[in-house]
């Protein structure tokens, strides 16, 4: 099977569609990748290279604490910007970053059939809750209990 973008014609035409390199990234990613492997993308001179970053520009420590600074939590940070996060990661920078918290996980043996009921109460159907909570959801499958927070024939979809 041959990839729509099999010549230079046809990626560089699809190319002229967009006025940003990001932008032709986003929205034609087959395309975009063809021009890489090709080689191509300098050549796409119309498509702004504003939002570039420099080569090695995620090995730097300021860069990376500069745009972890931007978020309050590790999974914000992680979302946010995945290459700075990984590169945090790699290069040791996490332990650094006492700004950002991990998101609050309940201790072993917290979900008590009280307290699943008290998180249960907030969704109408297995499905919400399972979609809502899904520790509290599994917490109340292995005690066997979820049948007594909702109805027989609620399922999860």
């Amino acid at each position: 099977m041959t990839s729509i973008w099999d010549t230079r014609e046809k990626i560089i035409e699809e190319s002229k569609k967009y006025n940003k390199l990001k932008d032709f990234q986003k929205q034609s990613g087959g395309a975009f990748s063809a021009a890489r492997k090709l080689g191509m993308l300098n050549e796409l001179t119309w498509l702004s290279k504003e939002n570039r970053l420099p080569k090695g520009y995620w090995k730097n420590k300021k860069n990376i604490m500069a745009e972890a600074k931007k978020y309050k939590t590790k999974e914000e940070f992680q979302k946010g910007n995945l290459t700075a996060f990984l590169a945090a990661h790699k290069y040791g920078y996490m332990e650094d970053m006492t700004w950002l918290v991990k998101r609050k996980q309940h201790k072993w043996g917290y979900w008590t059939y009280e307290n699943i009921k008290q998180e249960a109460i907030k969704y109408d159907t297995k499905t919400q809750f399972f979609k809502g909570n899904q520790t509290a959801y599994r917490a109340a499958l292995k005690l066997g209990i979820i049948d007594d927070f909702f109805g027989l024939n609620d399922y999860v979809q």
